[in-house]
């Protein structure tokens, strides 16, 4: 497991994306960490509910897991986005911080993929009928990547992210038998494709979300501040609770789903 941590502070799953110094390092705004807590939670529940469904212990209840997953995906790169702008908002840069921020941000996006890929090399071992060959880290990683490149357009990524997500309907429409892994990551694949993988996010659409996220902070994060008022709530322990898991998005992330897996594993074994 690669590990990612700033220097004062372990960054979570959508933090990856914050750039901060010493001027700002302290900087965070707690609705982001709220609602990253929140999706990580609903995460777990609704892989509890698939594990539980795999092992043969409780049948899934479709209805709720697909809520979830209506739910679950689009609010994790939907914050991607947004905290990439809000990140961004706590620099003023000269040309030359500027170019070593995109640097950074290259080398985020690439940490990211590359963890993605460890997990695509432990799925061929684990489940090699249906191992992940481009999922949510990979996703992130490369709309991280491809952010920089949005970044000066601002309010315009309202457009770029309407017509990513139109040209999702589109593919929608082509399936391709035997898609190359390039097919996949833009979203062209089997009409079965749940029959070959179990964690799938192409960049169409989802590349999409990220850059309506970024769009909306634009909106809500101006000029190292908030554009709106949020109450003092922080010290409330349900606040802290979900604020300590989204902050260490990441790490849940990464463990979670062995440790589940593992105990139901253990628990089928004693029974």
């Amino acid at each position: 497991m690669v590990e990612i941590i700033e220097k004062t502070k372990k960054t979570s799953l959508v933090d990856l994306i914050w750039m901060t110094n010493k001027k700002t390092s302290s900087k965070r705004y707690i609705e982001l960490d709220l609602l990253r807590g929140l999706a990580i939670l609903l995460m777990i529940f609704g892989h509890i509910l698939w594990d539980l469904d795999y092992f043969g212990l409780v049948k899934i209840n479709s209805t709720l897991y697909s809520i979830l997953q209506y739910i679950v995906p689009p609010l994790f790169f939907i914050l991607v986005g947004m905290s990439i702008i809000a990140g961004r908002k706590n620099h003023t840069f000269t040309k030359e911080q500027e170019k070593k921020y995109y640097e950074k941000m290259i080398i985020r996006g690439l940490k990211i993929f590359n963890l993605g890929m460890f997990l695509t090399i432990a799925s061929l071992f684990a489940m090699p009928e249906t191992p992940v060959y481009f999922g949510v880290l990979h996703c992130i990683g490369i709309s991280i990547i491809l952010s920089t490149i949005f970044l000066k357009y601002k309010h315009y990524n309202f457009i770029f992210a309407v017509l990513i997500l139109s040209l999702s309907v589109l593919f929608s429409q082509i399936h391709l038998q035997n898609p190359s892994i390039l097919h996949m990551v833009f979203g062209i694949h089997q009409a079965d494709i749940w029959k070959y993988t179990v964690d799938y996010f192409p960049l169409v659409p989802w590349f999409g979300l990220t850059l309506l996220g970024m769009g909306i902070g634009n909106i809500l994060y101006v000029k190292e501040k908030r554009s709106f008022k949020v109450p003092s709530f922080s010290y409330l322990r349900p606040v802290k609770l979900f604020s300590w898991f989204g902050r260490h998005s990441l790490e849940i992330y990464l463990i979670h789903q062995p440790v589940i897996a593992g105990f139901l594993y253990l628990f089928i074994k004693v029974l």
